[in-house]
C-alpha cells in the first residue's frame, strides 16, 4: 500500500488518519455522554481531563488531514449521480467542521469556567477567552448539543453512506478506505 493518495486509493495515511480519528471520536461523544451522568468528584475529573486531551489531539488530527489533503488528494468520489456527489460532500465537510467545532467549544467551554486545558500533563494550553459565565453556559450547550444530537445524526448518515455503497451499489467506496482496493 502506498502512503499516498491515488487518483483511484486513499494512501495509509489517509487510512490511518480516518479510522483513529473515527475511533477517537466516537468514543468521545460516547464518554462525553457518560461523563455528564456522574456526580462531581474524582472520576469524573479524571475523564474530563482525558476528555480534553483527547479533544485537542482530534483537533491536531484535523490539521494534519488538512495538510495531508494538500500534499495528497483524495481520490475521486464514486457516487453515482450529482445528488449522492453532494450530499456526500456535504456529510463530509459537516464531519470536518464537527472536528474543529467540538474541541474548540470544549476549549472555550474549560477557558470560560475557568478550568485548564491540559493535555495529558504534557502542556497546558493558553486560555482561549477569558472567564465569563454566560459564555461558559452558551458553550457548554452548545457542546452537548452538537455532541449528544447533531453530529452523531452526520456519523450515522456517514457511516449509511458508506454501507450503501459497500452493499447495495457494490463499488469500491468502503474497500478503499480499509485498504483494499
Amino acid at each position: 500500500m502506498r502512503i499516498k493518495n491515488t487518483s483511484t486509493q486513499f494512501g495509509w495515511v489517509s487510512i490511518v488518519n480516518h479510522w483513529v480519528t473515527a475511533v477517537l471520536f466516537i468514543g468521545m461523544i460516547a464518554l462525553g455522554i457518560y461523563m455528564g451522568s456522574l456526580p462531581k468528584g474524582p472520576e469524573r475529573s479524571d475523564l474530563y481531563d482525558l476528555h480534553k486531551s483527547i479533544g485537542v489531539i482530534i483537533l491536531g488530527l484535523f490539521f494534519f488531514r488538512l495538510l495531508w489533503l494538500k500534499l495528497s488528494p483524495n481520490p475521486e468520489s464514486l457516487s453515482s449521480t450529482r445528488f449522492e456527489h453532494i450530499l456526500a460532500h456535504s456529510v463530509k465537510g459537516l464531519l470536518y467542521l464537527g472536528l474543529v467545532l467540538m474541541p474548540l467549544s470544549g476549549w472555550v467551554m474549560s477557558s470560560s469556567g475557568g478550568h485548564d486545558v491540559a493535555v495529558f500533563d504534557w502542556f497546558v494550553l493558553p486560555a482561549i477567552v477569558s472567564e465569563n459565565e454566560g459564555l461558559h453556559e452558551a458553550a457548554e450547550e452548545f457542546h452537548e448539543i452538537l455532541g449528544e444530537l447533531i453530529l452523531p445524526a452526520i456519523i450515522v448518515l456517514h457511516i449509511a453512506g458508506a454501507l450503501k455503497h459497500h452493499y447495495f451499489y457494490k463499488d469500491a467506496t468502503l474497500n478503499r478506505m480499509v485498504g483494499k482496493e
